[in-house]
């Protein structure tokens, strides 16, 4: 049985089905690089964020995420069909950890692109074309390059980072809900 966005999406809501996923890692790469922190936003609720305790130690924070993850019947994310799912699903992978199970997925990054022309894609330059009360906190390129050198001091911010960029998810998805045509897995 096929339903239709417009129809699932205040179901998903209303069930507390939906959650927002952002992630922050050492590069882009499951292989050469480990997850930092992993932020899960229930809609219209507060965050749950996952940070390791140092670099590389993503093993101690992946069974959570993932059970997590399992929870929600949909899963928002921005990109995160490119990035997001399978960095987690390379980590758990890696890590001899059971798999991330498939679930219904709206890649909001994928919606908006057949949906609008902008002049850029990033989830920032939409939030604040938009206007959208949450727009995207940025870090310095310093602040980067210092988190393996210091993460007790920058493991923090990345937190705050990763946190809101799930609620900037969640203010695009509510502004553009509207685009969405489908719902896929």
């Amino acid at each position: 049985m096929q339903i239709k966005a417009e129809d699932f999406l205040p179901l998903a809501e209303r069930a507390n089905a939906l959650a927002f996923v952002d992630l922050e890692s050492t590069g882009t790469k499951g292989d050469y690089n480990s997850i930092l922190c992993v932020s899960i936003k229930p809609w219209g609720k507060r965050p749950t964020s996952f940070v390791v305790d140092r670099i590389g130690g993503d093993r101690a924070i992946l069974a959570d995420v993932r059970d997590m993850l399992h929870s929600f019947t949909c899963w928002v994310t921005y990109y995160g069909k490119g990035f997001d799912i399978p960095m987690i699903q390379s980590r758990l992978l890696v890590n001899g950890l059971k798999k991330l199970e498939k679930r219904h997925h709206i890649d909001m990054y994928y919606q908006l692109k057949y949906s609008l022309i902008t002049a850029r894609r990033s989830q920032a330059h939409l939030l604040e074309w938009l206007n959208a009360k949450q727009q995207k906190m940025t870090l310095s390129p310093s602040v980067w390059a210092q988190v393996a050198a210091n993460p007790t001091r920058h493991l923090p911010t990345l937190r705050r980072r990763c946190e809101s960029d799930c609620a900037g998810l969640e203010a695009l998805y509510n502004k553009s809900k509207h685009l969405i045509a489908e719902v896929t897995r």
